[in-house]
């Protein structure tokens, strides 16, 4: 099985974000490239006999969902296109992508993920009911992993450098002011069409309006920026979508996943703006497979 992973983290798309990922990491200072984190389409715990290719799957997917986190929190550098298979020979490792996969331990982290992987995958003009798909998805452990197990998406870390257990706006943004282009470079490599930018304070958002989208900013229909409201009663938070058509892009603003806020809130934050899309445009497929094929 591990020669099947390897061949999928040196192929295709994975294999061009390692060129990337090669001057990268050589940008830096000999003493803190063991820092440095790969990341990208994230390889799924099967063996050769399923027939599933990460870089196959996500070439043919119709939504190619990209979220791109702050950092990496264990100090040490590693290749987050693992983390539902680990490193062979390494217990803790196998050990802890066992947990991912079955979204168990770290806290909220990946639930939140695999809710807002879920709920961007099969929201439709048809469904879209935040009490029915949240409800499905954050009550239905078997949901969940079959989620993570069977749909194709990539994993980003915007600060390439590990850190420790928290990662502070001003370090955000330093390592973003250095690095905004490289992630750009990775986002066009990988050419999602729906980002989700997990950063309350819209730091990467931003960095991503000004490296990827040549800081255009999208006419009033084409955004969606509004206090989300329940029963007439504000809830706290803001939902932010971009759509940039000529791209093909949808540009999501979330809470990092790793918040406090009720989980019902951080699918909300990326769910609601989704559905006002959906009502606008009615189908997924205006967004345009052309732009995916584009070198």
């Amino acid at each position: 099985m591990e020669q099947f992973i390897e061949k999928q983290l040196n192929e295709s798309y994975n294999g061009k974000l390692n060129e990337l990922f090669k001057k990268w990491q050589e940008s830096y200072e000999e003493n803190q490239r063991y820092l440095f984190c790969q990341d990208g389409l994230v390889v799924k715990n099967k063996d050769e006999n399923s027939g599933y290719d990460i870089n196959r799957k996500w070439d043919e997917a119709e939504r190619k969902i990209m979220f791109i986190v702050k950092d990496c929190p264990n100090e040490w550098g590693y290749d987050a296109r693992r983390l539902f298979v680990g490193y062979p020979d390494n217990e803790k490792s196998l050990k802890n992508a066992e947990n991912v996969r079955n979204v168990k331990g770290r806290g909220v982290f990946f639930k939140n993920i695999v809710n807002l992987l879920y709920g961007l995958y099969i929201v439709t003009q048809e469904n879209k009911g935040i009490s029915e798909n949240f409800t499905n998805i954050d009550n239905n452990k078997t949901t969940q992993i079959k989620a993570f197990d069977e749909i194709p998406f990539a994993f980003v870390e915007a600060k390439k450098l590990a850190g420790g257990k928290t990662c502070s706006k001003a370090k955000l943004q330093e390592a973003l002011s250095r690095d905004g282009k490289y992630l750009a470079s990775e986002i066009n490599i990988l050419k999602p069409n729906i980002i989700v930018c997990c950063d309350k304070d819209e730091i990467i958002f931003n960095n991503v309006v000004q490296n990827y989208f040549d800081n255009r900013i999208p006419d009033n229909n084409h955004r969606w920026e509004y206090d989300y409201v329940l029963n007439g009663v504000y809830q706290g938070f803001k939902c932010k979508l971009y759509y940039y058509e000529e791209n093909s892009v949808l540009l999501f603003n979330s809470f990092h996943p790793s918040s406090r806020d009720a989980k019902w809130k951080v699918y909300e934050k990326v769910l609601s703006p989704f559905r006002q899309f959906f009502e606008r445009y009615k189908t997924f497929k205006v967004i345009s497979k052309e732009h995916f094929n584009k070198d």
